[in-house]
């Protein structure tokens, strides 16, 4: 990275104590992918957890997948231990039933008109995904090139260390040069937006011995990686081989997260020729990342990561 990137975006670093972010007790509203969905037949729960709010999906009898608030709204028993039935998620307690918008319709708290958390549920990829909040700000992204591309998703991980810190990750484009080995082209360029943070990046790949295998060293790439909210990044790759890339973070209640990765190829075969970019985008810092313990030791160059921690502060928490 040049001299007059950092220098560029010296005053932009902010001297901030966050409060949100990277805090294991609290969560910010966002879209969170919380498990498979093909899974959850037609009367399943299934307990999911965002951070140290806990929740229950379950599946009505139309094939709707919802989610609410794992506790019962009457004396808080567990809701994964109840039933799917006609009126909603019955609790095993007292037979209180629930909607997938969180209204009673059945039992003592129905003319009190008793409620619990109902939230926003999609079903894409495979994956459930809800939205942490009353309302979703934004939808989920999708591919620019092609919805008709080819979807490779990943396992899952676990990674102890924050989520917030894992998505930041692609913003801080200083640890490109010594964990990435790629050496810049050009200045990273820095574009905002509501809800999101993206740097654009021209590269060369170092000749390593696996690049040369590959046939990609010394080679050129570009990418556009974009902060979504609290838990969501996207990454547009131009150079050596198109694809895209989205990468979800799910925070736990120890601080560490479930890590959620999937491509988008615009045809099967291209994964080989994709396959170095995969890897520089995906494992080559998680041996970094796993037991990183953030601390907001933020110098000039950090200045585009200082960005997301001030846009991750902005956000509600839910």
């Amino acid at each position: 990275m040049t001299l007059a990137f950092r220098a560029s975006h010296e005053a932009a670093t902010p001297a901030i104590v966050p409060r949100r972010f990277a805090n294991a007790d609290a969560v910010c509203e966002g879209w969170y992918a919380v498990g498979s969905a093909r899974g959850i037949r037609r009367g399943a729960i299934a307990p999911v957890s965002i951070g140290k709010r806990n929740l229950v999906l379950f599946r009505d009898a139309a094939g709707v997948l919802h989610a609410v608030d794992r506790a019962c709204g009457h004396l808080g028993a567990d809701l994964s231990k109840g039933t799917v039935t006609a009126k909603g998620l019955q609790c095993a307690f007292h037979r209180w039933c629930w909607s997938g918008d969180g209204r009673c319709t059945a039992g003592g708290g129905v003319a009190a008109g008793a409620r619990i958390g109902g939230y926003e549920v999609r079903e894409r990829w495979g994956l459930a995904w809800i939205w942490a909040g009353s309302k979703p700000a934004y939808d989920l992204p999708m591919p620019e090139r092609s919805n008709r591309a080819h979807v490779l998703r990943l396992p899952a991980q676990r990674l102890r260390c924050h989520a917030h810190v894992v998505l930041g990750n692609g913003l801080d484009v200083t640890h490109v040069i010594p964990v990435h080995r790629f050496r810049f082209l050009d200045d990273p360029v820095v574009e905002s937006g509501p809800d999101r943070l993206s740097v654009s990046v021209h590269t060369r790949f170092d000749a390593t011995m696996m690049r040369r295998v590959l046939g990609v060293a010394n080679r050129t790439a570009r990418w556009r990686f974009t902060n979504i909210g609290p838990s969501l990044a996207w990454v547009n790759v131009s150079a050596p081989t198109p694809f895209e890339l989205l990468w979800a973070a799910r925070p736990l209640p120890d601080g560490s997260c479930i890590t959620q990765t999937l491509f988008f190829l615009p045809r099967r075969r291209a994964i080989v020729r994709a396959l170095p970019m995969m890897v520089a985008t995906t494992w080559a810092d998680r041996h970094v990342l796993d037991g990183l313990q953030f601390r907001p030791g933020f110098v000039p160059s950090d200045a585009v990561f200082a960005r997301y921690v001030d846009l991750v502060e902005s956000i509600p928490e839910w």
